[in-house]
């Protein structure tokens, strides 16, 4: 019996073990939304000009890992865009997953207190399509958004 525990227990920990690997390359809800508050941050301290040029800037700060920005307008086009600069000057009402979602006008109605709005989204590191949750928040006319991939 004490054999058999023992395996399972090295079993569960080469499990852990793997799954925490492989979480570092993931970002967390935790961390999307602290890069949502960062980019706030910098919206109002450097103005939309600086703010959205670092944004968009995929080597930038504001993008880590599989986690970007993103911010829409109060015209509801894309102002700023992480990692797929043909996103910017879009209409963000008009944004579909895969499946037929149209989860644009709920990103683009997010309160100043933040919501999730969830759908599916192609993983710019994985390249596949994932489900995704995305943190946003209306400041000042702009809506900020950080979405983390869900294994």
């Amino acid at each position: 019996m004490r054999g058999k525990f023992i395996v399972m227990a090295a079993v569960a920990l080469g499990l852990l073990a793997g799954s925490c690997a492989w979480n570092k390359d993931r970002g967390s809800a935790t961390e999307a939304q602290a890069l949502v508050e960062k980019a706030i941050a910098r919206f109002q301290e450097a103005g939309p000009d600086v703010a959205f040029a670092e944004i968009s800037d995929s080597k930038g700060p504001f993008v880590d890992r599989d986690l970007y920005i993103f911010v829409i307008g109060p015209d509801k086009i894309i102002a700023a865009h992480g990692v797929d600069p043909a996103r910017i000057g879009t209409n963000a009402m008009e944004i579909k997953d895969v499946d037929g979602k149209l989860f644009g006008p709920e990103l683009a109605a997010a309160p100043a207190e933040g919501a999730w709005v969830d759908y599916k989204f192609k993983n710019p590191v994985s390249g596949e399509v994932e489900p995704k949750s995305s943190w946003v928040k209306a400041v000042d006319g702009y809506v900020f958004g950080c979405g983390y991939y869900k294994p």
